[in-house]
């Protein structure tokens, strides 16, 4: 199964959006302020945008529409 990202512009977008989901996810930090905070973390791609791993989020149906499997990192 391949992995489905979301795309952001800025790194600040991306990590909302996990924050985001791992409150929904109830992770500890959303809690008791300290422990696990997000679900994925986002890396950057090679045309310096924000890829965010979104295969067990809940998305909106806009999110949905514009997710892809195709992203490029770059090599280390």
């Amino acid at each position: 199964m391949s992995d489905n990202y979301l795309i952001y512009d800025t790194e600040a977008e991306a990590i909302t959006r996990a924050d985001t989901e791992g409150a929904r996810m109830g992770y500890s930090y959303h809690i008791n302020g300290i422990g696990t905070r997000y679900h994925t973390y986002p890396r950057i791609t090679t045309n310096n945008k924000y890829a965010l791993i979104v295969n067990e989020y809940e998305l909106t149906e806009d999110e949905q529409a514009a997710t892809t499997t195709s992203v490029t990192f770059p090599t280390e």
